[in-house]
């Protein structure tokens, strides 16, 4: 997911209340087609290192 896809994501979950997420669904982030090293979840936008 690029980056900001993922900033649009985070948006549009803090204008729904930021409710609580379990992140189902992680995927790896890029940022102008390379990999920022995050991994977000697809639901909320939330940003994880990856391990």
């Amino acid at each position: 997911m690029e980056k900001k896809d993922t900033e649009r994501l985070q948006e549009a979950w803090k204008a729904k209340g930021s409710p609580p997420c379990k992140h189902p669904r992680k995927v790896k982030e890029t940022f102008q087609g390379r990999a920022t090293g995050d991994v977000v979840c697809t639901t909320c936008g939330a940003e994880f290192w990856r391990s």
